[in-house]
């Protein structure tokens, strides 16, 4: 079943861990390419509140009709004050392959262009299909950091 595109962010608060939580509960698949145990609802809770004390670092919900289907982390004036830099877009896993993690992007570059020059994107451990991902959506693949993390980047000029 396709699924509507159209997206809404709610930023992410204390009060969203069990949320977060329950999306990474839903994407094994990811934290296995990664290569890490799966995170605790007290690793969100430590995680969120080292967000807050990020300015530039933002976490947004992605809901779909009051439903949350994904979790955006991204840093603005990073790696340099023209840029951002998003370091994880988790879907769901069920619903992968609809165009929300599309949809979520091409928001982002929405909301992000006029102050920022460009975007990238990491990707951490040996994930073909988040770099697959990536370049489908117009992002160019940059460099390797060693063997576990990749670096993709878009201009929004």
């Amino acid at each position: 079943m396709k699924v509507s595109t159209r997206l809404d962010f709610s930023p992410v608060t204390s009060d969203s861990a069990a949320i977060v939580h329950e999306l990474y509960l839903n994407c094994p698949t990811y934290i296995s390419l990664i290569g890490g145990d799966m995170p605790t609802l007290n690793d969100i809770r430590r995680e969120l509140d080292t967000l807050r004390h990020d300015t530039r670092r933002q976490a947004l919900l992605l809901m779909q009709e009051n439903r949350p289907v994904g979790f955006l982390d991204y840093k603005v004036a990073y790696p340099d004050l023209h840029s951002a830099t998003i370091s994880l877009l988790l879907i769901e896993e069920k619903l992968q392959g609809q165009g929300l993690g599309k949809a979520a992007v091409e928001q982002l570059e929405a909301q992000l262009s006029g102050r920022m020059e460009q975007l990238y994107a990491v990707v951490y451990g040996n994930n073909e299909q988040a770099k697959r991902f990536w370049e489908r959506v117009g992002f160019e693949h940059l460099r390797d950091s060693g063997p576990t993390l990749s670096w993709y980047m878009k201009s929004l000029k």
